[in-house]
Order: C-alpha cells, then sequence, then structure tokens
C-alpha cells in the first residue's frame, strides 16, 4: 500500500514524539519561559515605567498608570482562555501551545525595542499597552495548555507529580525574572538600569522562546485528547458550544477553582509585583536590589515547594492542603508589612519566603486536581476560564483599587494587608466546598 506524505509526516512526528517525562519536561521549560515574559512587565513596571512612559504623572500616579497597563493583561486574558481554549479542545493541544508561546514572545522583544515617551511621544504608552495585551492573550492559554499535557501524558500514579511541573515552571519563570533584573541592575548601575538597562531581561525572551518552541514542536497530542477528539466532534455538532458544556457540565467546579485561584494568584501578582513600587516610594531604607534579590530567593524557595507538595500531595491530603494555604495567607498578611516596614532586608526577605509556602504547597497538588475535575473535550477550556477568571481578580480588580488606597492613605499597608487577607479567605472557602462536596473524589471514580 502507498504510503501518502501525510502519513510520513505523522510517522516522523511519532517516532521523534517525546516520552512522558520529556513532554514534562518540556511543559514546565515552556511555561517557565512563558511566565518569565509576563511577570517581567509586572516587575519592571513597579520601578521603571511609569517615568518613561507616563512621564507627565506624579511620581506615584506614573506608577500606578504603568500598573493599568500591567492589569490590562488581566482584562484581556479571559479572551486568550477563550481562543487557546476553543483551539486546545477543538484542534489539539499542541497547536494552541505554540501559538500562545510564539505571541508571548514576539510581544515581549517588542516591548524590549519600544522607545520611549520621549521618542515618539503619545505612541510610546499606546503601543506599550497594545503589547502588553498581547502578552495577556497569550498567557491565557500558556499555563492551561501545558497543566493539561502534562496530566494527560503522565503515568496514573505520578499524575500529581506531573500537573506540578507547569507550575515549578512558573516559579522558575518568577526566579528567572527577578535574577535577570538583579544582574542587569548590579553590572550596569542603578543610573543606567533606569535608562536602558531594564530592556536587557526583555531582549533575553527572544531566545527563550526560541528554546521552548523548539521543544513543543516534538509534542505530540495527548493520549486522551486523541481517544476523545471523535466523540467530541459529534457533540460538537449536536451541542450550542463549548462554553454551554463546561458551564452545564462543570458549573460547581468553575466556581470553586477560581476561588481557590485567588489568594495565590494575588500573592503572585499583586504581592510580590507591587513590592518594588511601595518599596521605592515608602521605604527608602530599602533599594530596588533587596526587592529583586528577595524575588530571587522567593522563586527558589518555591521552586521546592511545589516540586516537594507535587511529589508528597497525595499522601498530605490535597483538598487539606488547599484550606492550609488559605489560612496561611490571611495569617502572614499582617505580620509580612509589618515586616517590610521595619526597612530591613532581612525582614523583607522573611516576608516574602514565608508568605511563599502558601503559594508553593497549594501550586503542587491543584493543577492535576483541577484538570481531572474538567471533561476532556472542555477539559483546556475549562482549566483556562478558571486560571483567567482568578488572575483577573487576583492581579488586576483587588491591586488596582488597593494600590490606589495606599497612595491615598499616604503609603499606609493597610489596603494590602486587607487585600491579602480577603484573598486568602477566598481560598480558604473554595477548599471547603470542595472537601464538601468530594469533587475530586467523584471526578477520579
Amino acid at each position: 500500500m502507498a504510503i501518502t506524505d501525510q502519513d510520513a509526516t505523522t510517522h516522523v512526528r511519532r517516532r521523534n514524539a517525546l516520552t512522558p517525562r520529556q513532554v514534562g519536561f518540556a511543559a514546565m521549560i515552556g511555561n517557565a519561559i512563558e511566565l518569565y515574559d509576563f511577570i517581567l512587565y509586572s516587575f519592571i513596571a513597579a520601578s521603571v515605567f511609569g517615568p518613561l512612559f507616563f512621564p507627565s504623572f506624579e511620581p506615584w500616579l506614573g506608577t500606578l498608570a504603568a500598573f493599568s497597563g500591567h492589569a490590562v493583561a488581566f482584562l484581556i486574558r479571559p479572551l486568550g482562555a477563550t481562543v487557546f481554549g476553543r483551539m486546545g479542545d477543538r484542534l489539539g493541544r499542541r497547536p494552541a501551545l505554540l501559538a500562545s508561546l510564539a505571541i508571548m514572545g514576539v510581544a515581549t522583544v517588542g516591548i524590549g525595542l519600544l522607545p520611549t515617551y520621549a521618542a515618539i511621544g503619545v505612541a510610546a504608552p499606546v503601543i506599550l499597552v497594545a503589547l502588553r495585551m498581547l502578552q495577556g492573550l497569550a498567557v491565557g492559554g500558556e499555563y492551561p495548555g501545558a497543566v493539561v499535557v502534562a496530566v494527560e501524558h503522565a503515568p496514573p500514579r505520578l499524575a500529581t507529580l506531573y500537573g506540578a511541573f507547569p507550575q515549578i515552571g512558573n516559579m522558575i519563570g518568577i526566579l528567572s525574572a527577578g535574577a535577570s533584573m538583579l544582574i542587569v541592575n548590579l553590572v550596569v548601575g542603578q543610573a543606567t538600569w533606569q535608562a536602558w538597562g531594564w530592556r536587557v531581561p526583555f531582549l533575553l525572551s527572544g531566545v527563550l522562546v526560541v528554546i521552548g518552541l523548539l521543544l513543543r514542536t516534538r509534542l505530540s497530542e495527548t493520549p486522551e485528547f486523541v481517544e476523545a477528539s471523535s466523540k467530541a466532534a459529534a457533540q460538537r455538532r449536536a451541542a450550542s458550544g463549548q462554553f454551554s458544556t463546561l458551564l452545564r457540565r462543570a458549573r460547581r467546579p468553575l466556581l470553586i477553582c477560581v476561588l481557590m485561584w485567588i489568594g495565590p494568584v494575588t500573592f503572585g501578582y499583586a504581592f510580590l509585583t507591587s513590592l518594588l513600587a511601595y518599596v521605592g516610594k515608602y521605604q527608602p531604607e530599602l533599594s530596588a536590589a533587596d526587592v529583586q534579590l528577595g524575588l530571587v530567593l522567593t522563586g527558589l524557595a518555591l521552586v521546592v515547594l511545589v516540586a516537594v507538595s507535587g511529589r508528597y500531595g497525595d499522601a498530605w491530603g490535597r483538598e487539606r492542603i488547599v484550606i492550609i494555604s488559605g489560612v496561611l495567607t490571611m495569617a502572614w498578611a499582617i505580620p509580612s508589612y509589618l515586616l517590610i516596614g521595619t526597612g530591613d532586608r532581612y525582614a523583607l526577605w522573611l516576608a516574602m519566603t514565608v508568605g511563599a509556602i502558601s503559594y508553593g504547597i497549594f501550586g503542587g497538588v491543584v493543577p492535576t486536581m483541577m484538570s481531572h475535575l474538567f471533561p476532556v473535550e472542555v477539559r483546556y477550556v475549562g482549566v483556562a476560564t478558571v486560571i483567567a477568571i482568578s488572575a483577573l481578580v487576583g492581579g488586576g480588580l483587588l491591586p488596582l483599587p488597593t494600590l490606589a488606597a495606599v497612595g491615598s492613605l499616604g503609603g499606609s499597608p493597610v489596603p494590602m494587608m486587607t487585600m491579602m487577607g480577603l484573598s486568602g479567605l477566598a481560598t480558604t472557602i473554595g477548599g471547603v466546598l470542595l472537601h464538601r462536596n468530594r469533587l475530586v473524589l467523584h471526578a477520579t471514580r
């Protein structure tokens, strides 16, 4: 029988396909690159973008305007969840992950090359916000796809650990972003960093994205997706749409997962990213390098915490870990800012690393648990919707009014304490609801 070009291409792709362990590694590395790109803006916007792209504002308002550009990504993220969720559930996980990483790379390098307000006027902040929107679109499909791919390729007994690989990638992304800023800042000095040194970490992304794309071209479709694809196609012809299916079959898991994620995303996108702006304005005893080194230490701690939690989380009890994570976030909300307020660098690092415990143990167990709560045919869009909504709340809707309140109160940390306490409460409620409804047991029977 003659072999067609399509058969030959499929054969070569299968022969070169990654093993499950390599898939987990590829998901981790790709997610690390994409989060490095995404969170780099958040970190640098806090201390650099205000005077360079919004110079007509009073300094703190300029920082707030830069953070508003940061928040735009969270507003657009649900669109990314929709676009890449539909692509991932209809066309396959692989093309969605390739597209999201490529878009993120173009946007990030574009930010690194963008002229400032002094060079091109009002076009500079407009283009900056547009590129940030592209980042938000891309990240809306990245982490959910990486989790789904890792979990669906995982050996059954190691599903929780494999689901933690993309989250470990997130932590590596935070670590890498903090390290790149710290190294460049120390090498070129603070004045040069503010002038043009900040561009170097963005431009480095171009190399990293090429590496990630090369890895992802070797991904094969997940076994569960291939098995379910023909059935899903028939269901799509009969059903009104993916979101109606998602709401009809998994409305309760959707709500509970959103609540659970609010605490961790608030810590990552609000607590950590706001420190550079808060310390720079209200804690003159501390330098930007102090915060950047704290980000490196926190990133290292998070890598270890997520890995350990992913390995042993099943034995400890996944639902119990979610509740503990929420309680720890609430309990640390006030002490963390009191420590930061001392102006001592060691107290700052303690506040950051201890706060990371709740985020780390959560990230080790929840990705796999969340994936199993959604049917295969809407799993990608389900996970993407959860992350998009929780990130919108924890990364945009909560920190913006909180930062505005801090400015109006002359630097009082009370609004920040309140924000972290409320986010921890949301995670705790989500964990309790998850336990009461026994969703995990139902989903894995």
